[in-house]
């Protein structure tokens, strides 16, 4: 994460930043598995404060980026300051990865693991032999049959398809949303005023994600595949907006509150339902999460390509 940060701050040239923002974006992905792994030694509930802390990330990195820019003003010729408090703005963020580290690897204590004692009949006599062994078992019709590594992925990635595919859906339609937002209105309202437009509506989106990442202790939801089609009919239509642009620019702070609450919530609750449902398997939890977490980053590739291609295509001219 260091490597990538200051990388992207001292960066040349726009390839060589792209390589670093690639390095930030694998350690974070990488660092919000672990960290979620982690969570199933934990009573269900705590997954409240670690997206809690995610959501307050995304809100303050906003915040930053706004007052930044409103110190700077707008114009072309206020570029080269911009990019130079840029480059701080990165380097502000470095001391955060000490406090990560700090508390992941001194701060948070977990009680030890008892070993699983296996026992065996030992043919010579008829006393059962305890040997401890960290190996995957599963019941079937009363009895326990040894599983490979790959019978246990495929196994678990059968029991959180569903929450899967809800929480991919979801950032694909948000992130598409969000790219909408650069494009929502006529170029000469971006760029205008402070906080700008578009930074605005990001502050918007982050600030209902935070608030709804940090609500799963006062209520759940369950069906989250509401939340999944509640996305997809917002994502459809912001990219009608981009085309037609028929919402008023008062009405889309309001709108993107609601991307980022309804994301934040489907995030929070899926991770909950995985932590806290009887469905999973305790002994299973942690590779439940690891596969589910996978698919945000199939998502946010999977929208920023629909992003992508809509802007270069149907949305080119718009």
């Amino acid at each position: 994460m260091l490597i990538g940060l200051f990388g992207v701050a001292f960066a040349s040239n726009f390839w060589f930043a792209l390589a670093c923002i690639v390095v930030v974006g694998s350690s974070a992905a990488f660092g919000e598995n672990v960290t979620l792994g982690f969570l199933s030694k934990f009573p269900s509930h705590l997954v409240n404060a670690w997206s809690s802390g995610t959501g307050m990330a995304g809100l303050l990195g906003s915040t930053i980026y706004i007052i930044f820019g409103c110190s700077v003003g707008n114009g072309e010729d206020k570029t080269k300051d911009l990019h130079t408090l840029t480059k701080y703005a990165f380097l502000l963020t470095t001391p955060v990865v000490l406090v990560y580290w700090l508390a992941y690897f001194i701060v948070i204590k977990t009680e030890k693991e008892q070993p699983v004692e296996i026992f065996v009949n030992n043919e010579e006599d008829s006393e059962r032999t305890p040997i401890l062994e960290n190996v995957s078992d599963y019941e079937i019709n009363g009895e326990y049959d040894v599983e490979s590594s790959c019978q246990r992925i495929w196994r678990c990635l059968k029991l959180i398809l569903w929450m899967g595919f809800n929480l991919c859906a979801v950032y694909v339609f948000e992130y598409v949303a969000r790219g909408c937002a650069a494009k929502v209105r006529h170029k000469s309202e971006y760029h205008v005023g402070c906080p700008e437009l578009y930074a605005a509506l990001q502050l918007c989106y982050q600030a209902g994600v935070f608030v709804s990442r940090s609500s799963v202790q006062m209520f759940t939801i369950k069906r989250v595949y509401v939340l999944t089609l509640l996305q997809l009919i917002n994502m459809i239509l912001w990219i009608f907006d981009v085309h037609w642009k028929f919402l008023p620019v008062t009405v889309l702070p309001a709108l993107m509150i609601f991307v980022g609450l309804l994301g934040g919530a489907s995030y929070v609750n899926i991770f909950y339902q995985i932590l806290h449902s009887d469905k999973y398997p305790t002994a299973d939890r942690e590779l439940c999460i690891n596969i589910t977490a996978l698919f945000i980053t199939l998502g946010i590739c999977l929208g920023t390509a629909l992003e992508t291609s809509l802007f270069t295509t149907v949305l080119k001219h718009d």
